[in-house]
């Protein structure tokens, strides 16, 4: 069966921001966006099609690239790194976006569907917002319903910290959740497939960078509190089979003060921990400019990347 791939990791953006922008148009938005899109040259097979903005130097032989501006066919079927509308827009092979995929990919759907730190709470005005903030103790944490890399996230030691974009989620009709800053000791995922049946892939340890922003995954350590994640885990997983996902998702999870928080965040798309279960490596992605991935791009100016990705 002949795949054609395309890899959107521009998944949240385009939920977040509500964006109708074309696939290319969107990934021209960001840089990063623009290097990883060339990730299916690492898991694709051979003879599959991966679809680009712009070629890149030196493509893969194995693999037949397009460009989103021809007209593509003679696939089987299309794979993505998250479900887009703008890729079904874009695309006539059969492809599949569950209904209120925005609502599901929310923050806020994990947060009523899984234990939560103790003190936390879904703040759905400016109102709750303040009451929260009058409430010791602090340091606090203020999370935006979507975001990635660490964006939408602050950490504040004073009411005053907390900027006006944090207010002005409310007036973009979304929510906020605060919670209790805690000493995070070690950040772990799950990696799930919901198809015909639901699939536990396996799990990985991440390392971040202290903004947040994603850095290593390591596969093969041993993880502490495993089998209560996963027992955790059940609740949110039936409940997005029920509601009719299928699809790839990871789960977040953390250990703090020798304690499990069991769901973190869930990610409805593919993840960095799915990659590197799917090569059997553990990996990195940091500031370099020579590893597995194309370090710059000539769109009509030449785009030089400043992070790389490397097996570990």
């Amino acid at each position: 069966m002949k795949t054609l791939h395309i890899c959107n990791v521009n998944f949240e953006w385009e939920l977040e921001t509500r964006s109708k922008l074309s696939v290319k148009e969107a990934f021209l938005t960001h840089p990063t966006f623009l290097q990883l899109q060339f990730l299916p040259f690492l898991y694709a097979k051979e003879g599959d099609g991966v679809v680009v903005t712009h070629l890149p130097p030196n493509p893969p032989s194995h693999l037949t690239i397009h460009l989103f501006d021809e007209e593509v066919s003679g696939y089987d079927q299309i794979d993505t790194w998250g479900k887009s509308e703008a890729i079904k827009r874009w695309t006539s092979l059969p492809y599949y976006v569950p209904e209120h995929l925005r609502d599901l990919t929310s923050k806020v759907f994990a947060f009523t569907h899984s234990p939560n730190l103790p003190g936390s709470r879904l703040l759905r005005s400016k109102e709750e917002l303040e009451e929260f903030l009058n409430e010791p103790p602090y340091p606090k944490v203020i999370k935006t319903s979507f975001g990635l890399a660490g964006r939408g996230r602050w950490i504040i030691h004073a009411k005053e910290d907390l900027p006006n974009a944090a207010f002005q989620e409310f007036e973009k009709g979304d929510f906020l959740i605060g919670e209790p800053w805690v000493n995070r000791e070690m950040d772990f995922s799950t990696q799930w497939l919901l198809d015909d049946e639901i699939t536990f892939l396996g799990s990985t340890v991440l390392e971040n960078t202290k903004w947040g922003a994603y850095s290593k995954t390591y596969v093969g350590k041993d993880i502490p509190f495993l089998k209560e994640h996963l027992d955790a885990a059940q609740v949110p997983i039936h409940k997005l089979f029920e509601m009719g996902y299928r699809g790839n998702l990871g789960i977040d999870a953390m250990v703090y003060d020798q304690k499990l928080h069991p769901i973190v965040e869930i990610n409805l798309r593919k993840t960095m921990g799915w990659l590197a279960l799917k090569l059997g490596k553990s990996l990195k992605y940091q500031e370099g400019n020579e590893g597995l991935l194309p370090d710059f791009l000539d769109i009509g100016k030449k785009i030089t990347f400043q992070k790389q990705m490397n097996l570990l």
